[in-house]
């Protein structure tokens, strides 16, 4: 496996060289030492490094949150802060630059390689669920479905191109709406209003597939389309339900 590899950004000379001394003696590539913030933008773009051990004190006009900050702009790098003391204002403009962890001055190599690895590993699965974000966008965005995604409170939060076409609405007009407003269900028979497959979920706690009844959804513009749906809830990290995602299409009579 590839070493990792660390610039090292610290202006106090002899802290500098031990942190060299105990990253190499755990295996990481020290690419670099910087003594200032202008000089850890240049060595982070010329090394591009897996990770930044970034003193918040440097001296000069630019302390280490201004690199830090300048750094993840440019070249989306990790950093974790070092630091010996700080007061809460300095803390709180640190917090703002989501470092992947501190370490307090003075450290030994334990907790030095506990806080690099654990740096590390965040970086990659930040990185993973950002990719596999974007394909999935990419993915919903050129479905034939549509799909309407709403919050736990039955707010639209997103709605797809195939889903703006058989709504009448655009994503921008429907986000912050209730689903019941930008979906307006109604039986095909008595014309009476039926219960948004999202709610239904939300009230009952599973999914809700309404794809064997007849329904009509009425388009913004009065046009209505017979269409079979199913909505199922949306879970966050912890396993508690955060929304709601519903998947509909057009129907005919050779399909229905």
């Amino acid at each position: 496996m590839m070493q990792a590899k660390v610039l090292i950004v610290d202006d106090e000379v002899v802290v500098a060289e031990d942190i060299r001394r105990q990253l190499r003696s755990l295996g990481y590539t020290v690419v670099g030492v910087a003594s200032s913030g202008a000089d850890a933008i240049r060595l982070a773009g010329e090394h591009r490094p897996d990770l930044i051990l970034m003193d918040i004190k440097l001296k000069g006009a630019m302390d280490g949150i201004e690199a830090a900050r300048s750094i993840q702009l440019m070249f989306d790098i990790p950093v974790i802060y070092l630091t010996a003391f700080s007061d809460e204002e300095t803390l709180e403009r640190a917090r703002h630059t989501l470092p992947l962890a501190y370490l307090i001055k003075p450290f030994v190599s334990s907790d030095l390689r506990a806080a690099v690895e654990l740096a590390l590993f965040r970086h990659r699965v930040a990185k993973v669920s950002e990719q596999r974000g974007r394909w999935l966008d990419s993915v919903v965005q050129s479905m034939g479905d549509a799909v309407v995604t709403v919050d736990y409170s039955g707010k639209v939060t997103m709605l797809n191109p195939a889903a703006e076409v058989l709504t009448g609405w655009t994503q921008s007009d429907a986000i912050g709406r209730p689903i019941d407003e930008v979906m307006i269900l109604l039986d095909a028979v008595t014309r009476r209003p039926v219960i948004n497959p999202a709610l239904q979920a939300i009230q009952t706690g599973y999914t809700a597939n309404l794809s064997h009844q007849s329904n009509l959804l009425m388009g913004r513009q009065g046009k209505e389309f017979p269409i079979s749906d199913s909505a199922a809830l949306i879970h966050d990290a912890q396993g508690m339900p955060s929304g709601v995602v519903v998947v509909f299409r057009q129907i005919t009579a050779s399909s229905s």
